[in-house]
Formats: structure tokens, C-alpha cells, sequence
């Protein structure tokens, strides 16, 4: 193994001092740290100081252009308030008293329109706002008469001041009006129209730099005048613009936005106070920043050769501790190899001489540790495999009471693994007899035949010696030399058999001692620690197969004795309710020839106490045919007659047999019938005997309202649902109810009566159908039954 790690250390030790280089600073090596480190020092330095100049220079640059066009942006915006103060100052000379004539009036016009090119037109209005005349730019004169008195302009005209009108986009661009008022009582006024396009020129004349630009927006952000004249007849929306957006709702303004083009641009903004208009003079950034960029790129020069000066005096550096890296490499990939022999020779006087006597020491130790590490690992393995032996023994023995309840198997397999992997030569697992108060023998391994035999023949009772001791105190108990010990089972035949010494451990449930678990050895002396422990958890393994095999002999004792019980109840009521019947309906018979008048006329008191007989025994019939059912059903000896039906038919004559019981309680009774209905396939007599008794409980249990029953065709099923507005069901009975004998007033005190039988043979009726009921109830909500049937039964399943 050290030849084969010798080989591959050839190439690394004969390289040549350049490429041993490359390769540690490939691999992370010192040299590659120390030169990391090094340069990252420089590049920490000088990225610190390029990012504060350019910090600085980027935050100086801005400030000076935003301050340079927040100064031109005021300029211009006062530039447009002296506009708007000549067009009202033009307007007003116009509006003097000493022109009182109409042509005068309209000289005063033409002149305005002469000295005033952003004046379009100009109309003058008298005190009933009609008009009088009105003058263009073209010299057309026009006197339309056009009523002016709805118009924003009649009600805000004054003499004192001008009104300056909204802003309206026209196809020659955006236009607006102002209009003064005339001296005197009802004069009239002067409306001037305005080509706001005109704006453009004073935003023009602004521009000092390349790529400035500048325009003009109403207070909602519409496009009023640019210095590109060609935008200015688009009605173009610049509100969706950063810079505009941000001025418009909170009046802070945004130092960098974006151009039509989405380009980011440098902008500042100022307000025209008057109009509340908003201009804004802005640059691209690429330009605006021009110097900042050039910076830039000296650092970057500056930087790389800053880098490249840096790794060269590094490797410089680095080279002279070429040498003893190159000593300690060798040593290290030695002593990884194996040959904890060797030697690393190292005399700097530094920390690399330091850490070359550390691997030396290193080296010692692991010589002397590789000696006994062998030694441990034999040991070990030899532990992990008696650990694995004694868990897969453990392991078995749970697949044994998983798998199986037959206690002599199980007691078996827990014994056998017992005796192997305690050592020892034989063993027996005794059980302990309540009724008798004596141990016998359960199972033996590893005992001669006539030995076994011998200690099945005697019966230890609890108090007799050894086994009688561990069960009282419930402890496991170690028997160095049996011959020592007075009261050991049958001593004199167990060292004639060779065994020497034994453990006993108690084999003890909750509820008292179940037996005890023994194993035995030809040599004498104590058991292990560890094989005490593990005995025990073998009789804890016992106690459990011995308790399940025990609840599972009481488990079907009791299942045997419910399943007769079951039986005879069965077929008591079977019995019973077919002796009843026959002579109740004799009874029935006999009282109805009395009311029929056959062995002649009744007194009208005997016709009512014969009515009483007559719906007494039908309750009473009814019920033992419910009964009888019940005893039926439970038997297995129920069937269904398959046929043709239709559920429609089925429906109707429920509905016709409980009218007079829902009538005589003042309810309505109502049905609805989705078409069409599919014939259907099922025991006809007992789908009406279900809705029969969903129906007529539901008209029982309730006392206003009504019972609406609705029946329609859903994929292969019937799905029937009767409502009603009764009381409703509580939660913790909607369960309960379908179960035999069960109501949801199931207390002594109920008012409504009935057995509790008509829902549980219901449901039993619609599984054996293959279908379903269910109710859906609030307290105080009425309740809601839902029968699914499937429309074709081809063969009768089990009720649940």
C-alpha cells in the first residue's frame, strides 16, 4: 500500500517550482490564500476609495444639474405667468370705458389680434350674453348672436380681474379662453380664445445643453406645450410619467423619471401658481451623467492595474515560502499514505517549522494508536455482532406473537433463542395456574426427553421453593451453583443432568404472575450483566404471548356465547311474533263484523270504543311485523322479490296512505316528481315499506308546516328526499337513530311513542338494495332525508 502512495507522490514532489505554484493555488493552498489575501487587501483599498470618489462625484454632478434646471424650469414658468399677464393686460385695455362704440370696440380687437399672435379670436358680449361681434385671426368678422348666458365664461367674468378658462384640446392644439368684464352696470364682457401652442416658444427658449428638453402639463397631467413642437396637438396623457405622477398627487418631485420612450431622464419641475400647471425640464441620464461615466472608466483602468501590480508583488512574496511548503506537503501526503515513519526536516524558525513538528508528533501518536485500534475494532465487531444476534432473536420473536396466538409456538421460539443466546445449555419456560396456585411445565429446549418428563409430573405449588420466591418478590434471581441452593425444582435430577448453574426470571403481568422464565448452564458461576438484561426482555416477550393467547381464549368464548344468544333471541321473536299475529288478527276480524253491523246494531259508544280496538290492534300489528322483520333480518332469512316497479306509482300511494294522518294534524303534504322516471328493478313491497316509514315519521314528529317529499333520476339512482319542518334531529342522535330500538327521544317521558324500529329496517331494506339513507338536521330547523336507490337490482346485497 505505501509503494502505491509513493508512486503517486512521484509527480508532486519532481514538478518544477512553477507548476507547484499553479497547482497550490489551484487546490486553495497557502500560497493561493496568501496571495488572496493580499490582493483582496488592495482591492478593499482601492474599491473603497473608487466607490467614495465616484459617491462623490455622482451626488455633486446631480445636484448641480438638478439646481442648473430647477433654476431654468422656475425661469421658464415665470416666463409663462408674464404670458398670461399680457394676454390679460391686452384683454383689459380692450374692456377701458372710453370705448363706447361699436367700431372703436372693434379696432381696440384688431389691434389686440395684431399684437397678440397666441390670440385666435376675440368675441365681445353684451350685459344679456348675446353676442355681438366676434373677430378672428383671418380678419373675418362674424355676429352670430350666440347665447354665451349658460357658459362658464358669462358667470365668472369680472372687471378687476381676468378669468382664465380651462384648457380644451382643439385639432390645432390646446386652446383656452379668457374673459374680463366691461365697465359699467351690464356691459358686457371680452372672451379671448387662446392658442396655448405658442407656450412651445418660451419652453424653447430655455434649452442650454444637449438633449435638454422641457414641457408644460395641466395640473391633471395633459400635454400643454413641449419643446417638441409635433407632440404638443396629440393630447397626449404625461401623467402615466414618474416625474409627472408624483408631482401630481403629493407635489414631490422625482429627481429621476423616464421620457415617452421609457428612457430615464434627470428632471426637475416647478408650477405655474395661477393655472396650478405643471412644466418640467429634464435630460437623459447617459448625458447627464457623462462625467460621472468617464470617471468611471479611469478608476476601472486605474483598478486593473492596481490588481495586476498587486498579484505580481504577492507570488514575489509568496515565493520564498515555496521551500518548506514544499517539505510539509510531502510529509503530509507520507503520513497520509501510512508511513508514519517518516520524518518532515523544517528549520525556518516560523509557524511552518512549528506545524512540520506537529505532524512528527502526530505521526508518533498515530503509530501508537493504529496499534491498538485494531485490537478495539475486533472487539467491537465481535459486540455488534452478539448486539445483532440478540435483535434479531428479538425481532423474531415479535414476528412470532404477530403472526401467530398459539402460546406453545410462540413460548417456543422466545425459549429457544433464550438458551442461544444466553450461553447456556438447556432452559424451561414454566406457567403459573391460578385456580390449582402451582407452577407447571410450558415449554423445554436443550433437556434430555425423561428429564422433561420428569418435570412435567411435578407440580410446584407458589410457595414451594425457588420458582415460588422469584414469583413473590417479583426479581430476578442468579443461581451460581444449584447444588447450593435447597430449594431449586427438582435439584437432585437437574445436576445428575449435568447443569451446574441458572437464572430465573419472573414472568409477571399486570394483573399478577404468569409463570417464570429458566435457563441453565454445565458451568457454574454468575450470568453476565448483559445477559440478565437480555433475559428479561425474553420474559417480557413471554408475558405478552401469554397474556394474548389468554384474552384471545376469553374473546372467543364470548363471541361463541353472543353468537347463541343471538340466535335464540332470533328465533324467540320469530316465534313469538307469529303466535301473536294469528290471534290478533282474529281480534281485528271480530271487531270489524261488530262494526259492520253482523250480529247487529251497536250503541254509538261501542262503535267508538270498537274504533279504539280496531287502531290499537293495527299499532299492535304493526309492531310485531316490525318485529318480526328485525328477527328476520338478523337471521339471514329475509330476501328481496326483484321486479318491475315504478316509483312513481310507489310515491303516490305513500303519499295517499299518510294524507289523512298529515290532514287530521293540519300539516301540508306535497310532493314533486322531476320527469322522467325510469323504470325501476327492486322488491317494490319493501321500497314502500321504507317511505312509508320515513314518511309517516316525519308527519309525526311534526306539529306545523308541512312534509315535502321530492324524488327525480340521478346518474343510476333513485335519489329521494323527504324535508319536513319539524324539530329537528340533535347531532349526537342523527347516528343513533337508524339503529334498532334507537329514537331521538329515547328517554321514559317521550310523547310521540313507537319502538325505534321503522328506520333501522329501513336502512337494512335500502342496503340490501345496494343504496343509501342519511339525514341532514339542525335543532329547531326540521330534518332531511336522503334515499339513494339504484334504479336496476340485479341481485340483493348485505345489509350492514
Amino acid at each position: 500500500m505505501l509503494s502505491t502512495r509513493d508512486d503517486a507522490l512521484k509527480p508532486a514532489l519532481t514538478a518544477s517550482p512553477t507548476d507547484l505554484l499553479r497547482n497550490l493555488f489551484r487546490q486553495r493552498s497557502l500560497f493561493g490564500k496568501y496571495i488572496a489575501y493580499f490582493v483582496g487587501l488592495v482591492v478593499f483599498v482601492l474599491t473603497i476609495s473608487s466607490a467614495v470618489d465616484v459617491w462623490i462625484t455622482y451626488r455633486d454632478t446631480k445636484n448641480m444639474l438638478l439646481h442648473a434646471q430647477g433654476e431654468k424650469a422656475d425661469a421658464a414658468a415665470r416666463r409663462v405667468e408674464q404670458f398670461l399677464a399680457e394676454l390679460e393686460r391686452q384683454i383689459s385695455w380692450a374692456t377701458r370705458a372710453s370705448a363706447v362704440t361699436a367700431n372703436q370696440r372693434q379696432e381696440d380687437y384688431r389691434r389686440i389680434l395684431a399684437n397678440t399672435p397666441a390670440i385666435a379670436e376675440i368675441a365681445q358680449i353684451d350685459g344679456s350674453g348675446k353676442e355681438v361681434v366676434t373677430l378672428s385671426r383671418d380678419g373675418g368678422v362674424l355676429h352670430t348672436g350666440d347665447d354665451w348666458t349658460l357658459t362658464a365664461a358669462f358667470r365668472e367674468a369680472r372687471l378687476d380681474s381676468a378669468w382664465f378658462g380651462p384648457v380644451v384640446f382643439a385639432s390645432t392644439g390646446p386652446r383656452m379662453q379668457i374673459a374680463m368684464a366691461h365697465a359699467g352696470e351690464g356691459a358686457g364682457f371680452t372672451v379671448a380664445e387662446i392658442e396655448l401652442k405658442y407656450l412651445s416658444d418660451i419652453l424653447n427658449g430655455i434649452q442650454a445643453g444637449p438633449g435638454i428638453s422641457a414641457y408644460l402639463t395641466t395640473s391633471e397631467g395633459r400635454l400643454i406645450a413641449h419643446t417638441d413642437t409635433s407632440l404638443v396637438g396629440k393630447n397626449l396623457d404625461m401623467s402615466r410619467l414618474p416625474q409627472v405622477h408624483a408631482l401630481k398627487k403629493s407635489d414631490a418631485p422625482v429627481d429621476i423619471g423616464s421620457d415617452l420612450e421609457g428612457q430615464s431622464v434627470l428632471s426637475a419641475a416647478a408650477t405655474v401658481p395661477r393655472m396650478n400647471w405643471l412644466l418640467f425640464v429634464e435630460q437623459p441620464v447617459s448625458q447627464a451623467f457623462g462625467p460621472v461615466l468617464a470617471l468611471l472608466v479611469r478608476l476601472a483602468w486605474l483598478f486593473a492595474l492596481g490588481l495586476i501590480l498587486c498579484v505580481g508583488a504577492g507570488m514575489l512574496l509568496a515565493q520564498r515560502m515555496m521551500g518548506p511548503i514544499r517539505a510539509v506537503q510531502e510529509g503530509a501526503l507520507r503520513l497520509a499514505a501510512g508511513d508514519f515513519d517518516h520524518m518532515i526536516e523544517v528549520h525556518t524558525g516560523d509557524e511552518v517549522e512549528v506545524l512540520a513538528d506537529e505532524f512528527n508528533r502526530m505521526a508518533a501518536q498515530l503509530r501508537e494508536f493504529y496499534a491498538r485500534l485494531e485490537q478495539k475494532v475486533d472487539d467491537r465487531t465481535r459486540d455488534l455482532a452478539r448486539s445483532v444476534s440478540e435483535l434479531k432473536a428479538l425481532e423474531e420473536i415479535g414476528r412470532a406473537l404477530a403472526a401467530s396466538l398459539e402460546l406453545s409456538e410462540v413460548l417456543q421460539t422466545a425459549l429457544t433463542h433464550a438458551v442461544e443466546l444466553a450461553e447456556a445449555d438447556g432452559g424451561a419456560i414454566y406457567s403459573f395456574d391460578r385456580e390449582r396456585n402451582a407452577f407447571h411445565l410450558a415449554e423445554a429446549h436443550g433437556l434430555d426427553p425423561s428429564f422433561v418428563a420428569a418435570l412435567r409430573e411435578v407440580k410446584l405449588t407458589r410457595l414451594d421453593g425457588l420458582l415460588g420466591e422469584v414469583a413473590e418478590h417479583g426479581r430476578t434471581v442468579q443461581v451460581p451453583e444449584i447444588g447450593d441452593v435447597p430449594g431449586f425444582p427438582l435439584r437432585a435430577a437437574t445436576i445428575a443432568a449435568g447443569f451446574r448453574s441458572a437464572l430465573v426470571v419472573p414472568l409477571i403481568a399486570p394483573d399478577g404472575v404468569l409463570g417464570a422464565l429458566l435457563v441453565e448452564s454445565r458451568r457454574p458461576g454468575p450470568f453476565a450483566a448483559n445477559k440478565v438484561s437480555l433475559m428479561q426482555a425474553f420474559a417480557h416477550q413471554s408475558v405478552l404471548a401469554m397474556r394474548n393467547a389468554r384474552l384471545f381464549r376469553k374473546v372467543e368464548e364470548n363471541g361463541r356465547q353472543l353468537a347463541i344468544a343471538s340466535e335464540h333471541k332470533s328465533r324467540f321473536f320469530a316465534n313469538m311474533s307469529h303466535e301473536l299475529r294469528t290471534p290478533l288478527n282474529a281480534i281485528l276480524g271480530y271487531a270489524e263484523l261488530l262494526r259492520d253491523g253482523l250480529y247487529g246494531d251497536l250503541p254509538d259508544r261501542a262503535k267508538g270504543v270498537l274504533e279504539r280496538v280496531q287502531s290499537n290492534g293495527a299499532h299492535l300489528l304493526g309492531l310485531i311485523n316490525d318485529v318480526l322483520d328485525l328477527s328476520k333480518l338478523e337471521a339471514g332469512e329475509l330476501s328481496l322479490a326483484l321486479d318491475e316497479y315504478s316509483m312513481r306509482n310507489i310515491i303516490e300511494q305513500v303519499v295517499g296512505t299518510t294524507y289523512s294522518l298529515a290532514h287530521a294534524k293540519g300539516l301540508e303534504l306535497s310532493e314533486e316528481i322531476e320527469e322522467p322516471l325510469p323504470i325501476g328493478r327492486g322488491d317494490e313491497r319493501r321500497l314502500v315499506q321504507v317511505l312509508l316509514n320515513v314518511l309517516s315519521n316525519a308527519i309525526k314528529f311534526t306539529d306545523e308546516g308541512g312534509v315535502t317529499i321530492n324524488a327525480r333520476a340521478v346518474a343510476d339512482m333513485f335519489e329521494i328526499i323527504v324535508k319536513d319542518t319539524g324539530p329537528g334531529i340533535a347531532p349526537d342522535d342523527q347516528a343513533r337513530i337508524f339503529e334498532a330500538f334507537q329514537q331521538g327521544d329515547n328517554t321514559s317521558t317521550r310523547q310521540k311513542g313507537g319502538t325505534g324500529l321503522g328506520l333501522s329496517i329501513s336502512k337494512r331494506f335500502v342496503e340490501m338494495h345496494g343504496g343509501t339513507i342519511s339525514v341532514a338536521s339542525k335543532l329547531g330547523e326540521g330534518a332531511t332525508f336522503t334515499i339513494h336507490i339504484p334504479i336496476r337490482v340485479e341481485r340483493q346485497k348485505a345489509a350492514a
